[in-house]
């Protein structure tokens, strides 16, 4: 009779540890969930992230370029500028000199201070 006591506090005992794991493997499925569910809210969080980080370097290097070309558009436009300029000033002096010359009243001049030097 002792051993079927001793069997039934076995069984009894038994089926009361079998419980016990039944409960802590559900708490730990839990667990597990809520570590899947925070694995995906960080990956998504890090995919974000990633787009975000990409489109901010996207921006820099378009606005990079537009520097770079505004730059060059000026230093061309000055290019032009300086040259439009010399131009201008060698067309000035130009015309001047045709004048002067044209004219012949600088050379009549010349002419004149140079009778006037050697008849002294």
């Amino acid at each position: 009779m002792e051993k079927i006591v001793d069997v039934d506090h076995l069984l009894y005992n038994h089926e009361g540890r079998i419980k016990q794991l039944e409960v802590n493997d559900l708490d730990k499925e839990k667990r597990l969930r809520a570590v899947e569910q925070s694995y995906l809210k960080l990956e998504n969080t890090i995919l974000q992230e990633n787009r975000d980080t990409r489109l901010l370097f996207q921006n820099t290097i378009q606005n990079q370029w537009d520097l770079i070309k505004s730059r060059d558009a000026a230093v061309e436009n000055d290019k032009s500028r300086n040259y439009d300029l010399a131009k201008s000033n060698l067309e000035r002096r130009t015309e001047l000199a045709i004048k002067l010359l044209g004219t012949g009243g600088l050379l009549y001049l010349c002419i004149q201070f140079l009778f006037e030097w050697i008849s002294k």
